[in-house]
């Protein structure tokens, strides 16, 4: 997710998935996006079910490809030697080379065109889910829901709540709903004294990237919210205008006053959501009593502006290609979790009607600027970083937090674990959680 959502400072030739380029507005030709979408659809979906192309080539098609858009070259030129897993049918490329631009006619013609073009094109046009009826008190969930497998991810979705909230009115035109995973009510009533726990998701993902560690964590004695930040996850966000980091940022204050009574709280946050509870903990230091951060996103600032092309790289960011790429990136044991069932899940709040709206509501509004804002954290904060981590590199980033955070710190490295420990090692994870939040719990 960073790798799309922001500029890396300190790297700026290091290159950044297709996506980047696309929202990057580099992109000058629309069939030149299409023929793009061929060679990922054609390539990676329709030989073979879930026949890849091999993560070796990716680097090559991105760098071939950034060449091509930055250049404007045709789709007929558009070549790159990339070695895929099974065969690519040309076909769709040689449709869209001989018709780059919609051809107008007979019915018989644009019946034609449409026949040669929609092989090419048919991912960018992804059709929504039908969402379940929600009951009160809870969101309503896509049906895809029902094609998931994962029992810890059936029972984080069976947990859902749902809470209304005021934000001001620049952001909204009226209450939303914002949606989240609750504690467990037996456990809460038990650890009243407990100080409240808060979770945050990464880009564009939702409280359901919690649905291992929650089990965990409840089981040594911690009590835990997870909430769906807004414009992303399955809250009820009709009624918004804004899903800027000003908008997310009044959600969560709303949040913490409403459902947490605005006691001070522990909070935590993953990749880009460490970045959002740095950000919170920064404008609301009266709200935050300790930090959590999981590989968190502290000096990539910005967010791409999309421009008039950016309907197109939303819907390339919703498809299955990308979704894999970054599931690849995201876990150490890639055989063992970066599996088809954990796309299904990680993609599962695309089909939610705002998603589109939001998603690039949010890329136009710039993003979060966070590198500034890490030294003047002043709290307690637990950092947690896998060792194998393919997207956030612990040895260039955890130099600097331990530089740069003004609070003690407690660092520990997650062994056998990529981007997500609270995915690919929960049990750890929550153990070191657990033993900084409430220190009469069992540790690791």
């Amino acid at each position: 997710g960073e790798r799309c959502g922001g500029r890396r400072q300190q790297d700026p030739a290091d290159r950044r998935p297709l996506i980047s380029c696309v929202l990057r507005g580099r992109v000058r030709n629309v069939a030149w996006l299409a023929t793009l979408a061929s060679l990922a659809t054609g390539g990676l979906r329709t030989v073979a079910p879930r026949r890849m192309v091999q993560p070796s080539a990716w680097p090559t098609l991105w760098s071939a490809a950034g060449r091509a858009a930055a250049a404007g070259t045709s789709p007929a030129a558009f070549a790159p030697p990339v070695a895929f897993a099974a065969p690519v049918s040309v076909a769709p490329l040689a449709a869209l080379a001989a018709h780059p631009r919609p051809v107008f006619g007979s019915t018989e013609v644009r019946a034609a065109q449409a026949a040669r073009v929609a092989p090419a094109t048919r991912f960018l046009s992804l059709a929504r889910a039908p969402r379940a009826m929600r009951a009160a008190g809870s969101p309503s969930m896509p049906e895809a829901l029902s094609e998931i497998q994962e029992p810890r991810a059936r029972e984080a979705a069976e947990r859902y709540a749902m809470v209304d909230l005021e934000l001001p009115a620049a952001y909204t035109d009226g209450p939303i709903g914002a949606a989240f995973i609750g504690p467990d009510a037996e456990l809460a009533a038990r650890t009243p004294e407990q100080s409240p726990v808060l979770l945050l998701h990464g880009f564009d993902s939702s409280a359901m990237e919690f649905r291992r560690l929650i089990p965990e964590l409840e089981a040594l004695g911690v009590a835990v919210h997870a909430l769906d930040i807004l414009g992303w996850g399955f809250g009820d966000v009709r009624r918004a205008r804004d899903f800027s980091p000003a908008a997310k940022r009044a959600q969560l204050f709303a949040f913490w006053q409403t459902q947490l009574q605005g006691r001070p709280m522990i909070l935590g946050g993953a990749s880009l959501g460490g970045g959002i509870a740095i950000d919170f903990a920064a404008a609301h230091p009266e709200a935050v009593e300790r930090l959590v951060l999981v590989d968190p996103q502290g000096f990539i600032d910005g967010a791409p502006r999309v421009g008039p092309l950016g309907p197109l790289g939303i819907q390339l960011l919703r498809s299955w290609p990308l979704r894999w790429l970054a599931n690849q990136l995201a876990y150490y044991d890639k055989a063992r979790y970066a599996t088809d069932d954990a796309i299904r899940i990680g993609r599962l709040h695309v089909y939610v009607d705002t998603w589109d709206e939001a998603s690039l509501n949010y890329l136009e509004s710039g993003g979060y600027t966070l590198s500034p804002l890490v030294g003047k954290m002043r709290v307690p904060t637990l950092l947690l970083w896998g060792e194998q981590d393919e997207i956030l590199d612990g040895s260039e980033q955890v130099p600097r937090f331990l530089q740069e955070l003004q609070g003690p710190v407690q660092m520990e490295w997650i062994p056998e674990c990529g981007h997500v420990p609270h995915l690919e090692q929960p049990a750890r994870a929550a153990a070191l959680i657990a033993a900084f939040v409430s220190p009469g719990a069992r540790g690791p």
